[in-house]
């Protein structure tokens, strides 16, 4: 049986009740449209409100973040050129400051990952003045180079006027060079002989001994 015939079927009442039902959904629906359409626009609305908010923001922050761009630069290139030896880098700055340094030690390098190297030396000095030790610190950390004072220790000297021991440890950062790779040639000289090849340098072997 059809729908057709099934309606057809239908007494008047049921088909009055069909009528109602059928007008009440129309009704319904006509009433959910507006609703629906101001929820897409109310979306619409906020996602563009966000867009302007962040265009806003970047326009705003655009001189902060090419700021904290150059700050980035300036500290990386700090790291390209190769740092000097502590010794005689710290050795001059006495000198130049009119501190001597009667004690050092050069402990062994320290790695920071893959791509850097912390190499430090400690140091003593014995009846130094305040201003003497603030003009060697300021030369051996207001440099260029990437090297800072990472430990600090100062101790007047009882009732000597301006006398001062101090022991200090300064850190060079040193940026490891990546190590060359070998290509597969390479490798194969590099085995003593009678030592058999990898698979890929047998391969790369053959193709080239083939006519």
């Amino acid at each position: 049986m059809t729908l057709r015939d099934r309606l057809e079927a239908l007494g008047p009442r049921e088909k009055r009740l069909l009528g109602v039902l059928l007008a009440v959904g129309g009704v319904l629906l006509l009433a959910a449209i507006p609703f629906g359409v101001s929820a897409l626009l109310s979306d619409e609305t906020e996602t563009h409100t966000q867009l302007v908010e962040a265009i806003e923001r970047l326009e705003t922050e655009g001189d902060s973040f090419r700021e904290h761009q150059a700050e980035f630069a300036a500290l990386m290139a700090r790291y390209e050129s190769p740092v000097p030896a502590l010794a005689g880098f710290l050795d001059k700055a006495a000198q130049a400051s009119g501190v001597t340094i009667p004690e050092s030690k050069d402990p062994s390098p320290v790695a920071h990952g893959k791509k850097y190297e912390e190499r430090f030396t400690t140091i003593s000095l014995r009846k130094v003045g305040l201003l003497a030790l603030v003009k060697f610190m300021e030369r051996v950390a207001g440099g260029v180079e990437p090297i800072s004072i990472t430990k600090l220790n100062i101790r007047k000297r009882g009732t000597e006027p301006d006398a001062y021991d101090v022991q200090m440890t300064v850190s060079a950062f040193h940026r490891i060079a990546p190590k060359p790779k070998l290509d597969t040639k390479a490798k194969v000289a590099a085995k003593p002989s009678g030592a058999p090849a990898d698979d890929a340098a047998k391969e790369e072997a053959a193709t080239e001994d083939a006519p």
